[in-house]
């Protein structure tokens, strides 16, 4: 076969596989199915033997409810028990970050010097510089030189495998030397 054949055969089959792939994905493209509706509720309702709350106590429950918050962390702060810390540090101190920080600073400030006071520091440095970093920062330049930089530290730690860049700035921002060995 001459090279010219060749070149118009091969021109040929792609224009006719290009053609038919085009032509097929048209005709194979189907919608998403629509969601379906709910079932019906059951007719079979069982009496139940706990209390349900009214209206009025789950209104006076959410009044209180970031003051519990706040009384738990502390409870489980100043406990011995490693779960309930856990807990309180993972659950419940980072809703109470999210929705009213000055819940969480003024329970720091209440805090005496001591094992509790350095461990929530080190908590609310890494949680709260993760969900806000500007805010995390102003409340670090708040406190005094030796929990400025031991928050600082904690918060470059944390911050530092996702986003190194910005660990290096922090690190930077409160004169911390040779804390961050990252590449940007």
């Amino acid at each position: 076969m001459k090279p010219s054949y060749v070149v118009t055969l091969i021109t040929a089959t792609l224009i006719c596989v290009a053609a038919a792939f085009m032509l097929g994905a048209a005709d194979t493209r189907k919608p998403w199915p629509k969601p379906t509706p709910p079932p019906p509720p059951s007719p079979i309702y069982h009496e139940s033997r706990e209390r349900a709350p009214g209206v009025e106590e789950i209104a006076a429950q959410a009044k209180t409810r970031y003051q519990t918050l706040e009384r738990e962390i502390e409870r489980a702060l100043h406990g011995r028990d490693p779960q309930r810390r856990e807990a309180a540090f993972t659950f419940l101190l980072p809703e109470l970050i999210q929705v009213e920080p000055e819940r969480v600073v003024a329970l720091f400030e209440r805090q005496k010097p001591g094992e509790a006071r350095e461990t929530l520091r080190s908590e609310i440095a890494r949680q709260w510089t993760v969900r806000d970093l500007h805010a995390a920062v102003a409340w670090m330049k708040s406190l005094d030189e030796h929990e400025r930089q031991a928050s600082a530290n904690t918060a470059v730690k944390s911050i530092a495998p996702y986003a190194p860049a910005v660990a290096n700035r922090l690190a930077r921002e409160f004169g911390l030397r040779g804390q961050t060995r990252t590449r940007d």
